[in-house]
């Protein structure tokens, strides 16, 4: 009877050391899947809701119910991986479930993708809004304030009226008000978001520059700061020749010549300019023709990036008058020159170098000899009334070194003048004296 006593009890003994064992080794396997193993989840990303803590993860990630109280028990000694934060957390199949608490205890959330829309340096509105058209986003705020641009403008500047008044005002044109830059299109009125940002940033820029700038009478606003950087913006593609240009536009009016830039042409004829200017372009006269028209145009023609108005307002010191391109590539950049000679000597090397771009892209040569031609006018009647501004200069240069002569022959005249008007007056009185005598003796 004792020893069937003796058995039972080692076969009890033998059962809780296994019990106990096969404890342990689950134990140690459920704690060390939660250190290593990859976390299985539905989705790809876990959402943290506020109020939600630790322990509602581990509810979430295991499904066995001796698993989860094995885990909430290993936190229970581990408070470190406790204190998590609200967001969203990427489930890679990589991370285990001890890293993803990590994760959330930084707040190491994901960051989410947007899709973007580049608005490209020398854009300009036509171009945004068509690109707009293209895609198939909604933002009913916009597009209903979009056809009134004055109220949107007032919508976007409402956090910052003292800039929208820094910068003229509400305009019915949005040209050049929208800083260049990549924007994240965001579910939640994307179009407005873009906008609003884009011309903020636009402003503030302006703002920056404008109170230290070197002041000009052709510059009188912000706005016109503006316009003649989105002339630059479309003039060059080097940063190192934006003051240059500006000092070249500074120079030729403050010689009463007109601007003459292409790209403005461009615009007053098709915003959404395509193909070659010709003759009949730039005689055909616009708002925006500057071979027709003086002064700067009525509006910006693109989107400026911030070099080109920092050059506006900080232009180079030079005696350029004007500057044409060395080669096909904008990458060569531009060559200055102070006078026409120069500027027609720097006009044939870059027909040259068209040429020989040509005939090395085995093009069609006939075609392309169109555009030199249509150049070579439109420079000929573009030049015509800057070499009739060289001679009047030349004229008053020839006047001022005989200006003492010339005064004393004025002097001279004008004494005879008066001698001669003396005799005249001497002469009429003495006849009109006769007369009276006459008609008295009658």
């Amino acid at each position: 009877m004792l020893f069937k006593y003796k058995r039972l009890l080692l076969a009890c003994v033998a059962l809780f050391v296994l019990i106990t064992f096969c404890a342990a080794v689950m134990v140690y396997k459920t704690i060390n899947d939660f250190k290593s193993s990859p976390a299985i989840f539905d989705k790809q990303v876990y959402s943290l809701k506020y109020g939600e803590n630790a322990t509602k993860v581990i509810e979430d990630f295991s499904s066995n119910p001796i698993t989860k109280q094995i885990n909430k028990i290993y936190l229970h000694f581990h408070t470190e991986y406790t204190a998590v934060q609200k967001g969203d957390y990427l489930v890679d199949g990589k991370k285990s479930l001890l890293d993803l608490l990590k994760d959330m205890v930084q707040g190491n959330v994901v960051q989410k993708i947007y899709p973007t829309f580049p608005i490209i340096e020398g854009t300009n509105y036509a171009k945004i809004m068509r690109s707009i058209s293209k895609r198939k986003t909604e933002d009913k705020t916009f597009f209903k304030l979009i056809k009134e641009p004055r109220k949107l403008m007032v919508e976007i500047f409402s956090d910052d009226l003292e800039l929208l008044e820094f910068i003229g005002g509400p305009r019915e044109n949005f040209e050049g008000l929208i800083s260049p830059a990549t924007y994240p299109m965001y579910e939640k009125n994307p179009y407005m978001h873009m906008f609003r940002k884009g011309m903020l940033r636009q402003a503030r820029i302006l703002k920056k520059y404008w109170n230290d700038r070197e002041e000009s009478e052709f510059i009188k606003t912000p706005y016109d700061a503006l316009i003649m950087a989105s002339l630059i913006e479309r003039e060059t593609f080097l940063d190192d020749e934006r003051p240059i240009i500006a000092s070249v536009f500074y120079n030729r009016l403050n010689r009463g010549m007109r601007l003459q830039t292409d790209p403005s042409v461009m615009y007053g004829v098709n915003p959404i300019f395509i193909g070659r200017l010709s003759k009949v372009h730039l005689l055909t006269d616009t708002p925006y023709n500057t071979y027709t028209r003086s002064g700067l145009p009525p509006t910006p023609i693109c989107m400026p990036r911030e070099q080109s108005i920092y050059a506006v307002l900080h232009p180079s010191k030079t005696d350029y008058l004007f500057f044409v391109a060395k080669s096909p590539s904008p990458k060569d950049g531009h060559a200055f020159s102070s006078n026409l000679r120069a500027h027609n000597r720097a006009v044939s090397a870059y027909r040259k170098n068209i040429r020989e771009f040509l005939v090395s892209q085995h093009e069609n040569a006939d075609e392309n000899d169109e555009l030199l031609v249509a150049e070579e006018e439109a420079n000929a009647s573009a030049v015509g009334e800057q070499i009739a501004s060289i001679k009047n200069e030349e004229d008053n240069a020839k006047s001022e070194e005989k200006t003492d002569v010339i005064s004393v022959e004025k002097k001279n005249n004008a004494s005879v003048e008066k001698k001669e008007s003396l005799k005249k007056d001497v002469s009429g009185s003495n006849s009109k004296k006769s007369k009276n005598k006459n008609k008295e003796n009658s």
